[in-house]
């Protein structure tokens, strides 16, 4: 697997991926709020981040994310989760940062107990107002 920054042509592939990943794993959050953000994570979200693709056989199979010390976004294809894909995505950005936070939603405990296996902290909860969910932040500090 090869880690790169992301390219213009990505942007398509990597905007679904986060759709196609996102009504999975939030399923708690209606469909219809992550298809009307589609757009404004082509156009806003990735053009404004720090992004990096996870490529394996040429294929994208994962992205992350960063707004400074934001973790903003980290997605692998659902097929493929749990094989260390995210780890090393998330392994990539540590060694370039010494501070990272990022929220989590607190329905989503497969997703809060993979950063809290990866040394994050919970620091706070707050109620999300789009989604009327409740989410974590979370962080991680180098030592």
């Amino acid at each position: 697997m090869i880690i790169r920054n992301i390219k213009t042509k990505d942007v398509e592939t990597v905007v679904e991926l986060w759709y196609q990943t996102s009504i999975i794993a939030d399923d708690f959050i209606p469909e219809s709020y992550w298809g009307k953000n589609k757009d404004a994570m082509a156009s806003i979200y990735l053009p404004n981040s720090e992004t990096y693709v996870a490529i394996e056989d040429e294929k994208i199979v994962g992205f992350v994310s960063m707004a400074e010390n934001i973790l903003a976004a980290i997605f692998v294809e659902k097929k493929i989760q749990g094989k260390g894909i995210g780890k090393k995505l998330l392994n990539f950005i540590k060694r370039r940062r010494n501070r990272i936070q990022l929220k989590a939603y607190k329905r989503n405990t497969k997703t809060v107990d993979f950063y809290t296996s990866q040394d994050f902290k919970i620091i706070s909860e707050n109620k999300e107002k789009e989604t009327g969910e409740y989410e974590y932040l979370m962080q991680w500090i180098k030592e």
